[in-house]
C-alpha cells in the first residue's frame, strides 16, 4: 500500500503552507484546461522556493498562424523557438483530460481519461509574449490504448507527458541544464495508469438495462 505522503515529491512540501492547504482541500481541479487562454495552475522553482501561479494556456507567436497550446517533446531541443524556453519548466496538476475518438460511423465521441494516481502532473513550459505570461504542455507519442482513442486530427496518436514522481524534483530544478538530462526525464505514461470513459456512448441492443 502506498501512503498518501509517498505520492508527493519533495518539491511539494517547499510550497507555502497556505498554498498546500488550498490545494489539498480542493475536490476538483483548481482550474480546468478547457480551451486556449484558459487559466491554468502550475508550479515552478524560483530560487529556493516553489511557487504556484495561474497563467493562460497557450501562446500565439507573431510568426505562427495558430495558437500553440502544446509543445512536442521531440522538438524541445531541435526547435529554435521551443529550445529557448527549455529552462522554464513547470508542473501542471491534473486528474483527467479529454480526447475525441472518431467512430466508424463518423461520429465523434468525447472520452475522459482519468489518472489513477490523484497526484499527477503534466510536464510544461512557461514563457512571455507581449508582456503576458503563458504556459504550454509537453506531448509525446501515445501509448497503444490512447492511440485507439485519439485517432484523428493533425495531432492524432499523441498524449500529454506526465512527469513521474521520481523525476519531478529534477524537472523543476533549473540547475539541470544539459539537454539530454532534461529529455531523459520525459516518459510515456502506460495504459494501466489511466481509466477511460466514453462520455457519448450510444446504447445498443446488447446493453444491459
Amino acid at each position: 500500500m502506498i501512503l498518501e505522503e509517498e505520492k508527493k515529491a519533495d518539491w511539494f512540501y517547499r510550497l507555502p503552507k497556505e498554498t498546500i492547504n488550498q490545494f489539498l482541500k480542493s475536490t476538483s481541479p483548481l482550474f480546468e484546461i478547457k480551451h486556449p487562454k484558459s487559466l491554468v495552475q502550475s508550479f515552478q522553482l524560483v530560487g529556493e522556493s516553489v511557487v504556484s501561479e495561474t497563467n493562460a494556456w497557450g501562446t500565439k507567436p507573431s510568426w505562427c498562424p495558430d495558437f500553440l497550446t502544446n509543445t512536442k517533446s521531440e522538438k524541445l531541443i531541435s526547435s529554435p523557438y521551443w529550445s529557448q524556453y527549455m529552462q522554464n519548466r513547470i508542473l501542471v496538476p491534473v486528474r483527467s483530460f479529454f480526447e475525441w475518438q472518431i467512430q466508424r460511423t463518423g461520429k465523434k465521441h468525447k472520452y475522459e481519461i482519468t489518472f489513477k494516481n490523484p497526484h499527477s502532473y503534466f510536464a510544461g513550459l512557461w514563457g512571455e509574449e507581449n508582456g503576458t505570461k503563458w504556459i504550454t504542455i509537453l506531448t509525446g507519442e501515445a501509448n497503444e490504448k490512447i492511440k485507439t482513442i485519439h485517432n484523428s486530427g493533425e495531432n492524432k496518436h499523441r498524449q500529454p507527458i506526465v512527469m513521474p514522481l521520481q523525476n519531478q524534483n529534477h524537472w523543476l530544478n533549473p540547475s539541470v541544464k544539459n539537454p539530454k538530462d532534461i529529455t531523459d526525464l520525459l516518459s510515456q505514461f502506460t495504459p494501466d495508469e489511466t481509466t477511460e470513459e466514453d462520455l457519448n456512448k450510444e446504447p445498443t441492443l446488447f446493453d444491459e438495462s
